[in-house]
Parts: structure tokens; C-alpha cells; sequence
């Protein structure tokens, strides 16, 4: 077990696994006032099949959550995705709080003209373009190892949205076990009011965290930049 543990990284834990095991929890409450003597019946192995399960079903709403943002969320809030407006005149304001600090990022395009071969790059949209400048930029800070506050909202930022969507499923089961199985339960209809505030509380602050850590990143390399600037 303890090297079963070892296995996971702190990414894996708070994106798949500390969210899944929310999620089971919140499907179990539900789901107990009629299965429960089925989970009672079984022995201790049933504690490792749940956090097993819970590590999958983590696994499951993190590529569910991604495939959303990609395909509709940011196209609908912001009109792409975060990587592809950052630096996009007509989009800042969904990302930075003021112009002052929308212009300061602009200061990134400087440095990528040794990275990138300016042929292809003028070639490109608007929108290949500013996810190339993101992905170098990452991978830049990845490399000198800056990357530490930003990986922390990303963290934050996913699991934020894995248990957004757990609280949309429960409610789901809810109703269905309503509407669906007649199952009367006061706790079921109490419960769905606070999943749906729940629900609201998370997508906020997936939202929030993610475009903080665009801004994050790209404050970290500018000044890893002109600190290696000043050095020379």
C-alpha cells in the first residue's frame, strides 16, 4: 500500500484523487438511503475498491472537465480559449484586471523572436500565435523551475472544476432518484438546493484560478527575463 502511495504526485492527488474521493462521497450520500445495505454487506476489501474507484472516477471528470473547457467553456465565456486571447487586444479584459497590466504582458512577444521562425509565426493567426508564445513561455519557466505558484492554481483550478461537475452529477442522481425511483427522501431535496450553491461556488473559482495563473506565468517570466537581462 504505502508503495502503491508513493506513486502519486501531488498533481495526481489534489486533480484526481482528493477530487474523486468528493465526488464518491457526495454520489455515496446519495445513493445510500437505497444501496446502503449492499456496501454494508461487503468486507474491508470494499475500502480500497473506493478509493480505487475514487481515483478513477477523479481520472474520468478531469478529462470530462477538459474536453468542456476546450470544446465550449472559455468559447462561450471568452471567446476561446485562455492560450489563444491572452495577448489578444479584444479579449484582455476577460483575463487581465486593468489595461496597464494587459500591456505590460505585451511585452512577451519581444523575446520569442530568436524561438520562433518568423516566416511561420507571420503566417499564423492570431490565435496559433498567442498559443505558441504560451506554450514556449511555459516551458521556459518549466525549465528554470518558476513554474511553482502557477502549477499550485492549475491544481486548484482543476480540482475546483472536477467537484463543480460532481456537484451537477449528484444533483442528477438526486432527481433521479426522485423523480425516476419515487424515492421521497427530505435529505435529497434539501441536499439539491446546497449542491447547485456548491456547484457556483466551484465554477467561480475554477474561473478565477485559471486566469490568475495566465497572469501569474506570465509576470513570473517577464521577470525571470529581465533579471537575466540586468545580469548580463
Amino acid at each position: 500500500m504505502e508503495k502503491f502511495v508513493e506513486k502519486f504526485n501531488i498533481f495526481d492527488i489534489f486533480t484526481m484523487l482528493v477530487p474523486g474521493i468528493v465526488i464518491s462521497c457526495l454520489f455515496s450520500i446519495s445513493l445510500s438511503f437505497k444501496y446502503y445495505d449492499i456496501w454494508k454487506n461487503y468486507g474491508n476489501e470494499k475500502y480500497v475498491l473506493f478509493f480505487v474507484f475514487s481515483y478513477v472516477l477523479g481520472v474520468v471528470f478531469q478529462e470530462i472537465g477538459t474536453i468542456l473547457d476546450e470544446k465550449y467553456l472559455w468559447k462561450h465565456l471568452c471567446g476561446g480559449e485562455l492560450r489563444h486571447i491572452f495577448l489578444s487586444e479584444d479579449c484582455y479584459k476577460n483575463i487581465f484586471d486593468t489595461e496597464l497590466a494587459y500591456k505590460n504582458a505585451l511585452d512577451i512577444k519581444v523575446y520569442f523572436k530568436k524561438y520562433i521562425n518568423s516566416e511561420i509565426y507571420e503566417n499564423a493567426s492570431e490565435k496559433e500565435k498567442n498559443a505558441l508564445i504560451f506554450e514556449y513561455c511555459l516551458n521556459i519557466c518549466e525549465m528554470k523551475g518558476i513554474t511553482y505558484k502557477a502549477d499550485k492554481m492549475l491544481i486548484i483550478s482543476e480540482m475546483s472544476r472536477s467537484i463543480f461537475l460532481g456537484c451537477i452529477f449528484t444533483i442528477v442522481i438526486n432527481m433521479y432518484l426522485i423523480f425516476v425511483c419515487s424515492y421521497c427522501s427530505t435529505f435529497l431535496y434539501y441536499e439539491i438546493p446546497l449542491l447547485v450553491i456548491s456547484a457556483i461556488i466551484f465554477f467561480y473559482r475554477k474561473i478565477r484560478y485559471e486566469k490568475y495563473r495566465i497572469r501569474i506565468l506570465i509576470r513570473m517570466f517577464l521577470i525571470y527575463v529581465q533579471q537575466q537581462t540586468i545580469e548580463k
